[in-house]
This record gives C-alpha cells, sequence and structure tokens, in this order.
C-alpha cells in the first residue's frame, strides 16, 4: 500500500466525511481525536463513520496511542483495502478479454477460460459431502465473489441461478467468459455443469448441475468444446 506525505494532503477539497478520513488513514494510522480535529467534525460523528468502515473491513484498529490520559486505539486501513479505493478492475478485465479473444483462436481462448475456472477453484479448500452439500459450498464460494446465486431441483437436475453476475464485464466483451465460472462450479462440485445464461440487458447466470445418476461426460464435452 501506498502512503500519502502529511505535506500533499489537502483534506479541504474533499466534501465527503467520510472520504476526508480515509485520505488521512491512508496517510498513517490516526486516532479518533486527531480524526476529528482534521475533518472539523464532532468525535461522535468520527465514530459513527469508524464503525461503518470497520463493519465494511476497510479500517482495522492497528495499535494503541498512550497518553497522560487514556490509552486511544489507533485505526489504519486493513490490508486489502486498496481494492475499495480502485475502481479499474472491470476495465482491466474487460478489456484483457477482448485482448484474448482477438488474438486467440476459438480452442485457445476455451482453454484460458478454463484453466481460469480451475485456478479459482484452486483458490479455495477442497470441497466434500455429498453432491448437495457440495453444490451449497460452491454457492457461498461465488456469493463470496459477489454473485446472487439461488439453487432448484428439477428432474434429477440442480439449477442455480444468480441475479449478479459476478464477472459481467468480461461476458459482456465476450460471452465464453461463462466459461471460467461453469468449469469453477464442475471443478467445486465434482458434478458435470452446463451453462445457459441469459445475456440480455440485465445478465443473470443460470447453470444446470447435473446430479449422480446422469450419463453426460463433462470432460468429454468440454474437449468437443476445444475442437470446434
Amino acid at each position: 500500500m501506498i502512503f500519502m506525505k502529511q505535506a500533499d494532503l489537502d483534506i479541504e477539497q474533499i466534501p465527503s466525511t467520510r472520504e476526508r478520513i480515509l485520505m488521512l488513514l491512508a496517510s498513517r494510522p490516526h486516532t479518533v481525536d486527531e480524526l476529528a480535529k482534521k475533518t472539523g467534525v464532532s468525535k461522535n460523528a468520527v465514530r459513527a463513520q469508524m464503525v461503518t468502515l470497520g463493519r465494511e473491513g476497510i479500517i482495522e484498529v492497528q495499535g494503541i496511542f498512550k497518553s497522560t490520559r487514556r490509552p486511544a486505539a489507533l485505526y489504519g486501513l486493513s490490508p486489502g483495502s486498496d481494492l475499495y479505493f480502485s475502481k479499474a478492475y472491470p476495465h482491466v478485465l474487460s478489456n484483457l478479454i477482448h485482448v484474448l479473444a482477438n488474438r486467440l483462436s476459438h480452442k485457445e481462448f476455451m482453454a484460458v477460460m478454463q484453466e481460469l475456472g480451475q485456478r479459482l477453484a484452486n483458490s479455495t479448500a477442497r470441497i466434500s459431502g455429498n453432491p448437495r452439500e457440495r453444490i451449497q459450498t460452491a454457492l457461498k464460494f461465488l456469493r463470496g465473489l459477489g454473485s446472487l446465486t439461488q439453487m432448484a431441483e428439477e428432474g434429477g437436475k440442480v439449477i442455480i441461478t444468480g441475479q449478479v453476475c459476478p464477472i459481467a464485464r468480461a461476458v459482456a466483451a465476450d460471452a465464453r467468459a461463462c466459461t471460467a465460472i461453469e468449469t469453477l462450479l464442475h471443478e467445486l462440485t465434482g458434478l458435470p455443469v452446463e451453462e445457459h445464461c441469459d445475456r440480455g440487458e440485465r445478465q443473470s447466470c443460470r447453470f444446470t448441475v447435473k446430479m449422480p445418476g446422469h450419463k453426460e461426460d463433462f470432460r468429454k464435452r468440454l474437449s468437443q468444446t476445444k475442437s470446434r
């Protein structure tokens, strides 16, 4: 994380108390008293902002300031809070997908998306349990990526639907990016998965998971896709 020098700060240009607090914490840890003095608002107003920022995981207590009065907590930005500030990720992702789609053959592009799904699956602990338990755990992982998912059973299949696509910008750049999530679900559940997403104005996810007892072989279908 890059810290700004105090001399570089000009919080008078920032109208929002929340953003002023974050700007100050980006320079170094502060106590509530210090933040109140520098932002020009009451301590209670600062505390209210700190509670919200703490709940969002953006700030944390990073030490204790000892003075002649009672000790005061020092607040700083949490590790990984850079993600809160950066708005570049969706733009970088969508443009990266465009570059890959233009430079790679269909077979190569699909192989990259499948490897991406496998890497995402490998970033979490191996899932155990019966098929339905594995699917439920996979849904929790998807929700952690920002998807609002639910499941329903229809004729020996589990239908996973999501109203918010976690890689919407990538899919908008190239619909084949859905293959990454399809492969992710397959790797997490160990079950055959088919993607049937809606790519209209409001994108939504839809995946069909074949429960044990169905003969379709997922990996065979993927190999057929690669050979197109």
